[in-house]
């Protein structure tokens, strides 16, 4: 008889986290939060390998010690875990990484989503690269709002995963830009004539995700007290 998968193999590629698999990799640089589409190509018990992400055609590695965040998708669950960089392979194409200790349920966005209407003072699509900006004026508003991204509605066809770059001006708080990747878009349903185009924050400042964080903390506890909750 062959000789078994170690426990620790068996019990991440049970949680999906298997060759082949397209996951998002989150990394701070500098005072941003950078995502990254990636493959996994190998898990073993004490390491898992994935492709060195690249942006503009540039391999972005990612040096060793380093802490990162990986979502992906198992089944119809979101999940989510941290882990460590160990360094790349000789020849630069593969970045290894430490294996999770917890793996866990996590929604893209945070759970409180703010219903709003609010207008835009700018929406543009981005080049495949994530970089170059193209000028090209869409017109769309944020209808809700989380921590982790945010819900177009929009007759300007946006396809899933495109890049965009978006700048708004949160009430009471001041104007932030970010880039935004497409995780979803609803078809107009009965009697409507706009998209619903469902975005997470692929770039953004800490420092704006935390103005974010604030405003919507401000108001969740304005609802409640007003019983709307």
């Amino acid at each position: 008889m062959g000789s078994s998968l170690p426990r620790r193999e068996t019990e991440l590629k049970a949680r999906g986290l298997v060759p082949g698999l397209i996951i998002q990799l989150e990394v701070r640089v500098g005072d941003r939060v950078e995502t990254y589409s990636t493959r996994v190509e190998d898990v073993t018990e004490e390491q898992f390998a994935v492709l060195v992400p690249m942006r503009g055609h540039q391999h972005r590695p990612v040096p060793a010690g380093t802490g990162l965040r990986i979502r992906y998708g198992h089944g119809n669950q979101p999940l989510t875990f941290v882990t460590t960089s160990l360094g790349a392979s000789p020849d630069g194409e593969l970045l290894f990484l430490a294996p999770p200790r917890h793996i866990e349920h996590s929604d893209r966005r945070s759970a409180f989503r703010l219903p709003m209407a609010l207008p835009l003072i700018a929406l543009y699509r981005m080049v495949i690269d994530g970089q170059s900006e193209e000028p090209v004026d869409l017109k769309a508003t944020i209808v809700d709002l989380s921590e982790g991204g945010a819900c177009l509605s929009t007759r300007n066809p946006i396809a899933l995963h495109e890049w965009l770059g978006i700048e708004f001006e949160l009430p009471g708080g001041g104007p932030l830009r970010a880039r935004l990747r497409v995780v979803g878009v609803e078809s107009p349903g009965f009697g409507r004539v706009n998209l619903r185009v469902h975005c997470m924050f692929a770039d953004i400042r800490l420092s704006d995700r935390d103005r974010i964080a604030r405003y919507l903390m401000r108001r969740q506890i304005e609802l409640r007290r007003r019983g709307q909750l």
